[in-house]
């Protein structure tokens, strides 16, 4: 539960809802408020109109009297008294035609000619109420005072309390349908970050894993985690190919040390038989010790290059002739056979390094490139460009291509697909290449040749 409380697509629900039913309640507000105060200007001005016409019927009513009763003869306390008998009555009898007509409003005046304190006429169940009133003064020539209407607030905003009850279920059924549509969209959305967890789950397992393409961002960071976990898995695999070079170094340089010396033995007793058996027939059972004899020097000395190497001497040299010089000496390795070797650099490009070891390394690149054209003929190509601080040289070669298993072992001692081969040279040239804080990529598919990528820091 506390799982659940805690994910996106709660917190996100519960923002959403929140944010839909603030809007909500605030244009509801705005709304109720516009609505009040157009009934209550509605309901001011038919009050107005009322007490107007009241107040109009009282003088009328009072100018009659005086004409009638002749009150310019008689003295004011006879006025007062015609006014309360008949200007009152007659008057109260007109308020009761109004009740009738508006029951819902309240009447009352206070004039002092026809009555000493104020009279309330109509329905007084909302005595004590809030009330919408309106007072309009009596000419003080008729007797002065005033004439009011009210209306109380509960019949005034009965209408805004019906609209106030459908907002209300409105804002509810709003919020419902709120809750489901985000609920379906966040759905939509999350399932694509639970995926992205759950594959970070089996990336910790499964370095292989790789996630499906996915549109918008979520597409954006699955394939950055694709392209972080395919780093990852080059550099484990590199620090493991590392400490496995460095333990094999350090056996294979104790084995070349065993291996050397009795070597020397066979070989320089193998030279002396050579002479005293020369012109006999036994004579040919000696060239093959020694040819197998040199062949096993060559590789007690890559073992021992490889186990041993030497410490970087660094100098800053020029690419360009470096390369001009890789190539003429790749072409000792070409002989007879139709292999073309060609070189593009851009620019002039320096670089601070060991230069014996890049020669090693780059010789050992071109080299399993003209070994890779078993037909005889084909190009290898070197290209050389800068890519900020760092240097790009591409080796490519038209040859016959490598399985991905074959990729996996390139660099791995003694693994070689080739019949003479010691499986030395492309290690040599990785542990070169790691020597100079550079990599070495390779791209291949069998029948379509393959390319050597090595990056090298420039360091100067």
């Amino acid at each position: 539960m506390k799982r659940f409380f805690q994910s996106i697509r709660f917190q996100l629900t519960i923002t959403i809802v929140i944010f839909i039913l603030v809007n909500t309640i605030f244009i509801a507000s705005v709304t109720l408020r516009n609505f009040e105060k157009g009934i209550t200007d509605i309901e001011t001005s038919r009050i107005s109109v009322i007490a107007s016409q009241l107040t109009e019927r009282y003088e009328r009513m009072y100018r009659s009297e005086y004409i009638a009763r002749n009150f310019a003869d008689i003295s004011e306390e006879q006025q007062r008294i015609y006014l309360r008998l008949f200007l009152k009555t007659s008057f109260e009898e007109y308020f009761n035609d109004l009740i009738k007509n508006f029951p819902e409003l309240e009447f009352g005046y206070s004039i002092p000619a026809i009555e000493d304190s104020t009279v309330f006429v109509g329905n007084n169940t909302y005595r004590f109420d809030k009330k919408l009133t309106v007072v309009k003064n009596v000419n003080a020539g008729h007797g002065g005072g005033y004439i009011f209407v009210d209306e109380p607030l509960p019949i005034v905003m009965k209408p805004l309390q019906e609209i106030r009850e459908d907002i209300n279920r409105i804002i509810i059924y709003s919020v419902i349908v709120a809750i489901f549509l985000v609920l379906i969209v966040t759905t939509l959305f999350t399932r694509r970050i639970i995926n992205i967890r759950r594959g970070l789950k089996i990336l910790e397992k499964d370095l292989d894993f790789r996630f499906p393409q996915f549109g918008g961002e979520i597409g954006d960071i699955a394939l950055s985690i694709n392209s972080m976990a395919e780093n990852l898995k080059k550099n484990i695999d590199a620090m493991q190919r590392s400490e496995s070079l460095r333990s094999l170094g350090m056996f294979t340089v104790g084995v070349v040390h065993e291996v050397r010396n009795p070597l020397t033995s066979i070989k320089g007793f193998a030279q002396i038989l050579q002479k005293k058996l020369q012109g006999k027939e036994e004579e040919k059972y000696i060239n093959p010790i020694l040819i197998e004899a040199d062949r096993l020097g060559k590789v007690v000395d890559d073992l021992l290059r490889f186990g041993r190497p030497a410490k970087i001497d660094k100098k800053v040299f020029n690419l360009n002739s470096f390369f001009d010089h890789i190539v003429e000496m790749s072409k000792h390795y070409v002989g007879d056979k139709n292999i073309v070797i060609s070189k593009e650099c851009e620019g002039d490009i320096n670089i601070n390094a060991d230069e014996k070891k890049l020669e090693e390394l780059f010789l050992n690149l071109v080299i399993n490139g003209i070994q890779s054209l078993e037909e005889g003929n084909g190009e290898v190509s070197i290209q050389v460009r800068k890519t900020g601080e760092n240097v790009v040289v591409n080796i490519r070669d038209t040859g016959i291509g490598m399985t991905e298993e074959e990729m996996k072992n390139l660099f791995v001692p003694f693994y070689t697909t080739k019949a003479e081969g010691t499986g030395m040279g492309l290690a040599i040239a990785y542990r070169a290449a790691t020597e100079h804080d550079g990599k070495i990529d390779v791209q291949s598919a069998k029948g379509e040749g393959t390319v050597f990528t090595v990056t090298l820091p420039l360091g100067i």
